[in-house]
């Protein structure tokens, strides 16, 4: 058995990557909401732009996922034939 070129800790941490980051979204836009309903509109501005951000670092975190997994899926072809 040939060795993946992606290590799984790095498959594991993608993933975690993945499910974490659409939670983080949630509560910095909820706690953007919340600062915004209570009058404090100033500090609802910047919560928004973290969520962004966090927001695109979620798609490259998918991006990076997708290629490692067809890297590894590349690694397991027979070369025999």
């Amino acid at each position: 058995m040939s060795q993946k070129p992606v290590p799984r800790a790095v498959i594991r941490l993608l993933i975690a990557g993945l499910a974490v980051l659409p939670i983080a979204i949630c509560v910095i836009l909820a706690v953007a909401a919340l600062l915004g309903e209570m009058g404090d509109p100033p500090e609802r501005s910047p919560l928004k732009w973290v969520a962004l951000g966090v927001g695109i670092l979620w798609v490259v975190d998918l991006i990076c996922l997708v290629l490692a997994q067809a890297l590894n899926s590349l690694a397991d072809t027979d070369e025999d034939q």
